[in-house]
């Protein structure tokens, strides 16, 4: 095996994944892109595009595709608590599409520049040499001069998988919500909050994160749970089950091996009450691959793991601070509610969040 980097492997089919690897097989790579489920499958994500990356996904999706898909646009955001409902315009508009049409319309873009896509194929092993590795899958073996895992957690690199906020849990379904939910929403309750934005087929994404207090008080009752922090809900409005999974939150992490890179949550996760998860995603898998150019050896993969490096954490640096400090405030509403009056004032609200999460003004 040459110190050259011929052939990729994409552990994780997501937006990081599906990004990747569109990316990186136009710059003429061998790229394999490996995923565990089939598609279209749904996974736990508020759905929202930060406007931060809307030039990173129109580089994969471009605009009319989108718009043919059905992605909204989502230009006006609402704070809700108790019956007090505070509503802005945004700065800039963001785009809003489900994760079982993005991902797999990612996947297949992918696979008609000629990624080898092997779904349904869990990654069992990955191990290690110095100029690549051998990765074990349910399906088979393959070999990689380089492997980027985009799986959310990294679980297959050497060092530590991405963290996730302690003593919380998020939820995830799609509904039919009388009336429409216009732009994004966000409710405050004692130890939750409860984020919906409208995506394709006129449904809305209810994204839920909460202390594991209250799941355990509703037994585990997700529609119980939401219908006590929302009164209005009703459990006949959801389309599809209710999903869940641990809310990410972590640092950048460091790939642990010299022919590792980690994209997306398994690079470094803020808390999702920022709306920045698949826009980090898109951003960094174009990122990558913008830093690694076409036939890359080992010294120009190391030159852009380093530069990688560098970007994502000027990119987490107020990102990961300011989201941490929105999800805390949310599950605190008897903040919210001492905070209503200056609530009023875009200057010291919509404003400077667009500011500390990255987003274009």
């Amino acid at each position: 095996m040459s110190g050259r980097i011929v052939r990729i492997a994409i552990i994780g089919a997501g937006p990081a994944g599906g990004a990747s690897a569109i990316h990186l097989a136009r710059l003429g790579y061998r790229v394999t892109l490996v995923e565990r489920k089939a598609f279209p499958r749904a996974k736990v994500c508020g759905e929202y595009i930060s406007p931060a990356a809307t030039e990173a996904l129109e580089r994969v999706v471009p605009t009319e595709r989108l718009r043919s898909l059905g992605a909204t646009r989502a230009g006006s955001f609402s704070l809700r608590v108790d019956d007090r409902e505070r509503t802005w315009a945004t700065p800039s508009e963001a785009w809003a599409l489900s994760r079982g049409t993005l991902d797999a319309e990612l996947a297949q873009s992918a696979q008609n520049l000629g990624v080898d896509l092997r779904l349904e194929s869990p990654v069992r092993s990955v191990a290690y040499a110095p100029l690549g590795a051998r990765l074990v899958l349910d399906t088979g073996t393959l070999e990689a001069d380089l492997v980027i895992h985009a799986d959310g957690l990294g679980r297959h690199d050497l060092a530590e998988p991405t963290r996730a906020a302690p003593g919380m849990l998020g939820h995830k379904c799609h509904a039919l919500i009388p009336g429409g939910e216009v732009g994004v929403g966000m409710r405050a309750a004692r130890g939750a909050y409860v984020g919906t934005v409208t995506v394709e087929g006129g449904l809305s994404t209810i994204a839920l994160c909460a202390r594991e207090h209250l799941i355990r008080d509703h037994r585990g009752d997700a529609d119980a749970m939401l219908g006590a922090l929302w009164p209005a809900y009703r459990p006949a409005w959801r389309r599809g089950p209710w999903l869940a999974c641990p809310v990410a939150r972590s640092r950048y992490t460091e790939p642990g091996h010299a022919r590792s890179v980690r994209l997306g949550n398994a690079a470094g996760a803020v808390d999702p009450v920022g709306g920045e998860g698949i826009g980090l995603a898109l951003w960094s898998a174009a990122t990558f691959a913008d830093l690694l150019g076409a036939g890359a050896d080992a010294e120009g993969l190391r030159r852009a793991k380093r530069e990688l490096t560098r970007a994502y954490r000027r990119r987490l640096r107020t990102r990961r601070h300011a989201c941490r400090l929105g999800a805390e405030l949310l599950i605190r509403p008897a903040l919210v509610r001492l905070a209503w009056p200056l609530l009023a004032l875009p200057a010291v609200t919509i404003a400077p969040w667009y500011r500390l999460t990255g987003k274009p003004g």
